[in-house]
């Protein structure tokens, strides 16, 4: 099938009209409009025309057999061309004809645009399902959030003094954002911590137990304040589930989006990143702990005490996807060189506070 644009002569020694034309195996139909900007349209059978390259009006010259008196001319050769190839396929023996190629090819078509759709649904919604992450406000992903929190039933294990304490560290490093960081400290010997969408963080409080010093706890919150700043958790909830989310984001129907994230709410526990994602949390993290004059060394003390806390066999879920500390150990300290540190005395008051409430 093929289109093109042309002049129309209803009669001969008329003035033509401009028409736009059609072509098919079948016919060829075309259309114009009248001075009374009327739309009128004609089809001719293909049997029943003619197509000739005129070098006279440097195109192609299109007749009909039942009236000779009305023609098409189109610029160019293309037409006459196209219209001799639907002729010559007509002419052949039945059994030379195309039609068992294109059912081939249709076949390998539709073979090969079901193969398209698998790859798509496998590889392209959970990559465009992470797209739309970015779109959500910030209100609907603090939503999103808080129904995942609840689905998980932490707040019977929290620890709301420790929590309030570790909001108040936070709150005191005066961290901008358009998000409500809300702290959650969960009793629980697993060594973890973890960002939800929205600004809820968990912070176990066996991991807490293992910091001995308040950069350690600036450099986790950091850490973990980034993946939520950024939406690392939001686009990796989003894109982990993939099509289960992708059409309810696509339409705004946030109700099934959550849904799903709460009938999922306890896979979220132990949600992994991306080495990309867990070393832009560590230097955009330690960007905060810079601007605060805060130690540095609280990143690699952090790292260091996770990972002399368990066996490698049972390494923190928080460093168990990214095992190789050393180059994290090794990236923090060339990005935290020759900056100023001083004692923030409020901060260390507060640590102190907490680690006297998690005994």
């Amino acid at each position: 099938m093929k289109t093109w644009f042309g002049s129309y002569y209803d009669s001969r020694g008329a003035e033509p009209v401009e028409a736009s034309v059609l072509a098919a195996e079948e016919f060829i139909s075309f259309a114009w409009r009248t001075p009374g900007v009327e739309t009128r349209k004609l089809k001719w059978d293909m049997k029943d025309v003619e197509a000739v390259a005129d070098n006279s009006v440097q195109g192609t010259v299109i007749t009909y057999n039942r009236d000779n008196s009305m023609r098409l001319v189109i610029p160019g050769k293309d037409a006459a061309d196209f219209i001799g190839q639907i002729k010559a396929e007509k002419a052949k023996p039945w059994h030379k004809k195309g039609r068992t190629k294109e059912w081939l090819r249709n076949l390998s078509i539709f073979f090969g645009f079901a193969g398209v759709l698998v790859i798509a649904y496998l590889l392209l919604v959970p990559w465009l399902s992470e797209q739309l992450a970015s779109t959500v406000s910030v209100k609907t992903e603090q939503q999103f959030g808080e129904a995942v929190y609840t689905g998980m039933q932490l707040s019977a294990q929290e620890d709301t003094q420790a929590s309030a304490l570790v909001n108040e560290f936070f709150q005191q490093m005066h961290v901008r954002t358009s998000y409500d960081v809300r702290i959650s400290v969960v009793r629980g010997d697993v060594v973890n911590a973890f960002a939800l969408p929205g600004g809820r963080i968990v912070v176990y409080s066996a991991l807490l137990d293992q910091l001995n010093s308040y950069p350690e706890l600036a450099a986790l919150l950091s850490h973990e304040f980034t993946h939520v700043n950024n939406r690392h958790s939001t686009k990796s909830i989003f894109r982990r589930l993939g099509s289960k989310v992708f059409l309810g984001l696509l339409f705004g129907n946030t109700g099934s989006v959550t849904g799903v994230l709460v009938s999922q709410a306890d896979d979220f526990k132990s949600l992994t990143y991306s080495r990309k994602l867990e070393k832009e949390a560590d230097l955009e993290g330690l960007d905060i702990l810079k601007e605060r004059q805060i130690d540095p060394a609280g990143f690699k003390d952090l790292f260091r005490q996770l990972k002399a806390s368990s066996p490698a066999s049972a390494l923190p879920e928080m460093l168990e996807s990214h095992p190789d500390i050393a180059k994290r150990i090794a990236y923090i300290r060339e990005a935290s060189q020759n900056i100023p540190v001083k004692e923030d005395t409020a901060l260390r008051t507060i640590f102190e506070k907490i680690k006297t409430t998690t005994k």
